[in-house]
């Protein structure tokens, strides 16, 4: 290595020893000035962390981060899901004519002693036309007697909607099972139900245009008379479809039957000349084989239940709780149930999933982890309202509701609670209540949040 690079530039007539001091003072003077500057650097980065760690303290000491909801009200059906089967009161009607048949009148539909339920044709084609006749000259009358009606203008649009969606799905299940007669008069509700929405929505309520059309087409079909017709020699609800089982068990011993002799129903083939049948009575059965925890869950109290058939129907139908045939209390049994409104879609039915409500919890929902014990001023009235001793401290559950930039501890009484949510009673005045006071409709629940208390600064 060349010197004069090791030591720098020398001075005029500066020796090589004076040159080594010369550049060991430099360089000790740098080090120190290095030193002396990470050490301000790491100072200034220390009391950066003090400031952040104070400041952060002083924060958390005042505002607390949490996780909230709102209370929202929330409905929840409590109930059994059974297989049952449907009994009625079923008498065949029987035809010895000949010809091709064609109903007219739709499943569920009542009918006279005497009535006529079909039509006897000669040939398939005279069938189809007279159908198409019967379904255009039923969209006719509905369009005129819809033209320029008023009636539409004091329904409901929301309404509409909803009952256009429950006829959107009862027409599927009624094709979906084949049910085409009743299906006809579904569309055709549906149909009105469409006009009339048009109607609402501001369109015209004058239906000329496709009446003229409806009418060429109905003018344009040929009707031949019928061979013959199918009569009912009694009065009830028309069914045409038989599943063999009409006959299985004994209708009048209903209220008497226990789980065995349902599960032992046999089907047998229905005569060969019916064609249908008749059910005589408005009031039939359900009977539902239970267990004996079921059976202990239906027979308190409950004296009239809501059923649903999801298979069939979307909503659910008012039933009576007539008995729960049992041997024992610890035994299985067979629930008995009594109902009386029938139409089409109910009309066939035999084995069927149904669901039972047996009780209904309506509340403010909230998160189970929003539950919290701790204590409220409660004070003591006797039973004419005046004070009795002074106000004292209580222990009870309740949440953490968020008012203005406060927490408040506020009392709930859990009327239903699984793992997930409760349901809290909204009432002020629910005696299960310590004070007069509880969470309402939207208001914010604190779900998490650390060393929570009533009167807490959160924001």
């Amino acid at each position: 290595m060349n010197e004069d690079n090791y030591y720098g530039v020398p001075d005029e007539g500066e020796s090589p020893e004076q040159r080594r001091r010369r550049y060991s003072r430099n360089k000790k003077r740098k080090e120190k000035k290095r030193r002396e500057t990470v050490g301000r650097v790491l100072l200034a980065l220390f009391m950066l962390f003090v400031l952040a760690y104070v400041s952060m303290t002083i924060y958390t000491s005042n505002f607390t981060m949490l996780e909230t909801e709102q209370a929202d009200y929330y409905e929840l059906n409590d109930g059994v899901e059974v297989e049952a089967v449907a009994l009625r009161n079923e008498v065949y009607i029987t035809n010895s004519k000949k010809g091709i048949i064609s109903y007219t009148v739709s499943d569920g539909e009542k009918v006279n002693a005497g009535g006529t339920v079909a039509e006897l044709f000669s040939s398939e084609q005279e069938v189809e036309n007279y159908q198409k006749y019967n379904e255009i000259n039923d969209e006719l009358t509905l369009l005129r007697s819809m033209t320029n009606s008023n009636d539409t203008l004091f329904v409901n649009l929301d309404t509409v909607d909803a009952q256009i969606k429950k006829k959107i799905s009862e027409y599927k299940n009624l094709t979906a099972s084949n049910k085409l007669g009743t299906a006809t008069a579904s569309k055709l509700e549906l149909l009105k139900l469409f006009n009339e929405r048009t109607v609402i929505t501001g369109g015209s309520s004058n239906f000329e245009g496709r009446i003229s059309e409806l009418q060429t087409e109905l003018d344009s079909i040929k009707v031949s008379d019928g061979i013959g017709s199918v009569k009912s020699k009694q009065s009830g609800f028309f069914v045409s479809i038989l599943d063999g089982y009409e006959n299985s068990l004994d209708y009048s011993e209903a209220e008497h039957l226990n789980a065995d002799d349902v599960n032992a129903i046999l089907k047998k083939d229905p005569p060969s000349d019916a064609v249908g049948k008749v059910i005589t009575t408005i009031n039939w059965y359900l009977l539902c084989p239970v267990t004996s925890e079921q059976a202990l869950t239906i027979s308190s109290g409950n004296t009239v239940v809501d059923v649903s058939i999801p298979r069939v129907m979307s909503g659910s139908i008012p039933a009576t709780v007539i008995s729960v045939n049992q041997s024992s209390k610890t035994s299985n049994g067979l629930l008995v149930l009594k109902c009386d409104y029938l139409d089409g879609t109910l009309s066939d039915i035999r084995k069927e999933n149904i669901k039972i409500r047996t009780y209904t919890y309506s509340g403010l929902r909230v998160s189970r982890s929003a539950i919290h014990d701790d204590y409220v001023t409660v004070q003591d009235y006797d039973e004419n309202g005046e004070k009795v001793g002074s106000p004292h401290k209580e222990k009870t559950q309740g949440v953490y509701v968020v008012y203005g930039k406060r927490l408040a501890f506020v009392p709930v009484h859990i009327i239903y609670s699984d793992n997930d949510f409760v349901i809290c009673s909204d009432d002020v005045n629910d005696p299960e209540l310590p004070t007069g006071e509880t969470i309402a409709l939207h208001d914010t629940v604190v779900v998490r949040g650390k060393e929570l208390y009533d009167g807490k600064i959160v924001r």
